[in-house]
């Protein structure tokens, strides 16, 4: 989990570390200002495809952990009950007990 947590840091980084896109230089011909603009929206979108997957495998492994915490809510819930119905069972026998005696003397 901190493993993934560390790559989406380290690329949304990356991406903040390439900033905006380099001004349209004047004495540049449009070709050029295109191929430099291609460069960059090319290397920011690599990023951001990047992000997103690490942001999906983040997701997925949140959706087990909270997958994995229900089942283990259940199991408890049953130990719970099943607890207290044991505890129930001595009580009521207790009781017997208690009564059967009182009757006797």
């Amino acid at each position: 989990m901190n493993e993934l947590k560390m790559r989406i840091l380290q690329i949304q980084d990356e991406l903040s570390q390439l900033g905006s896109p380099e001004p349209v230089m004047p004495e540049m011909i449009n070709a050029t200002n295109a191929v430099r603009l291609s460069e960059y929206l090319t290397k920011s979108d690599e990023k951001k495809t990047a992000l997103n997957a690490a942001y999906g495998d983040y997701t997925r492994e949140l959706e087990q952990i909270v997958s994995t915490l229900l089942s283990i809510q259940m199991d408890l819930k049953d130990i719970i009950k099943a607890e207290a119905s044991i505890i129930d069972e001595k009580e009521s026998k207790s009781e017997k007990k208690t009564r059967a005696k009182k009757s006797t003397k």
